[in-house]
């Protein structure tokens, strides 16, 4: 053999040996092997985020079903599940990912527990058998149980004439009621008052012979004058009401009771409840009541006419919810008891007893406000387009229970949120 064959055989062995030796071929095909379920894992991943995204969708729309059926009574458990497939349709229409399949409803006394599963077809699962997700969730909405107390304070002065708003209200006003009262777990548990204001409110002329009625009352916005010069004297202006001329309607107490629930005595004139004809132009107020009917009605009776009074309407509004207060018949305070004012204007204040003077009237109204929240009373405040936003949004218990809106038809909305919060209804799990 030659020297150069000799070699070449040498070297080819060298060769040889090396590739059989060489480890980066394996890593290679281990590597093409391990890129398909890397692949798969990848897909797996999107059609994961994909259905949580589902769950999400399907969690939401649930507990909105859960919550608009939580507080009916007296519906089959048929009729049930039929308001609330409606309810959770509209919250989740079937053209997006996921199909959802019927509801599931399941009352157990103050629970009930609804059920809704999905199937998803899968992006890139299918390659490995796996075509469609399933995927489900629950909720369950306790009802609370608590009783409930609400004052209906309502504007009806004459720029709630304009813009639909008077109308609008009054169609939300009665939607309010018939969630509300729905939540009743027994008779009785649930009643509402209706307090209609303008400067004054109207309590009705059969309580012409009632003994807190102040007949006589002077006022200081309008003065009777004499003489001339430095012997130019006025006075405030004087009423005096008879009985049997006497429209129904009360004006502001004497400061400070005009922002008290004090009882009225005849031993202190201060206390009691000047007669007003000039501007008794709303309808009479409604105490505590759970008859649905006679409210609805009320609230269809309301009319547009007259200024903005904002103190009076509330101060009236916590009587209706304070025991032992005029015209009341609301039950002592208890844990299980919520009293509450919803109280609705769309205008800044104008004139009361005192003054046409705005920021007076504004500080009579804070006032106000402060001692409701201080005797235990949940405040909710509406403005409908125009009013003290930042007197408004104080006068609230919080943040979240004070509501601006900029159109009328707006009011639909926060009256049905107000009503689903009054219901007392929770999503437990």
């Amino acid at each position: 053999m030659s020297a150069w064959i000799k070699d070449s055989t040498t070297r080819l062995g060298a060769l040889v040996g090396r590739w059989t030796n060489d480890q980066r071929g394996s890593y290679a095909v281990i590597f093409a092997i391990s890129l398909v379920p890397i692949l798969i894992a990848i897909g797996a991943a999107v059609d994961l985020s994909q259905a949580f995204i589902v769950k999400q969708r399907l969690t939401r729309a649930l507990d909105a079903a859960g919550l608009a059926v939580g507080g009916v009574t007296g519906q089959s458990n048929a009729e049930l599940r039929t308001m609330a497939q409606n309810f959770f349709n509209a919250n989740y229409p079937a053209a997006k990912i996921g199909v959802p399949a019927a509801l599931t409803v399941t009352p157990d006394g103050n629970n009930i527990t609804l059920g809704v599963t999905a199937t998803m077809p899968t992006a890139v699962m299918g390659i490995v058998g796996i075509n469609t997700l399933n995927i489900g969730t629950t909720s369950t909405i306790t009802r609370m149980g608590k009783k409930l107390e609400v004052a209906l304070v309502l504007d009806t002065t004459g720029s709630m004439g304009s813009s639909s708003k008077l109308t609008t209200m009054q169609t939300a006003a009665k939607d309010l009621i018939d969630k509300v009262s729905a939540a009743a777990v027994n008779p009785g548990d649930v009643k509402i008052a209706i307090v209609p204001f303008t400067v004054d409110v109207k309590v009705g002329t059969g309580y012409k012979t009632a003994n807190w009625i102040k007949w006589n009352w002077t006022t200081p916005k309008t003065q009777t004058c004499t003489g001339n010069g430095n012997n130019r004297t006025c006075s405030d202006k004087s009423y005096s009401i008879s009985s049997s001329s006497w429209k129904g309607c009360v004006i502001d107490r004497d400061q400070n009771y005009d922002i008290s629930v004090a009882v009225a005595s005849t031993s202190n004139n201060a206390t009691l409840y000047p007669a007003d004809n000039d501007d008794c132009y709303t309808e009479p107020l409604m105490p505590l009541s759970s008859d649905w009917t006679a409210l609805k009605s009320k609230i269809n009776d309301l009319d547009a006419s007259g200024n903005t009074n904002t103190t009076i309407g509330m101060v009236w509004g916590w009587q209706m919810v304070k025991q032992n207060a005029i015209l009341s018949n609301a039950a002592a305070p208890a844990s299980n008891l919520d009293k509450v004012i919803v109280f609705l204007t769309d205008g800044d204040n104008t004139e009361n007893r005192f003054t046409t003077s705005q920021s007076s009237i504004d500080s009579r109204t804070s006032a106000l406000c402060t001692a409701i929240k201080a005797d235990g009373i949940i405040v909710y405040t509406i403005r409908v387009m125009n009013g003290n936003a930042t007197i408004l949004k104080n006068c609230a218990s919080d943040s979240g229970k004070y509501f601006s809106v900029t159109s009328a038809s707006q009011l639909t909305t926060v009256f049905s949120s107000i009503a689903q919060a009054l219901s007392n209804l929770r999503v437990s799990q």
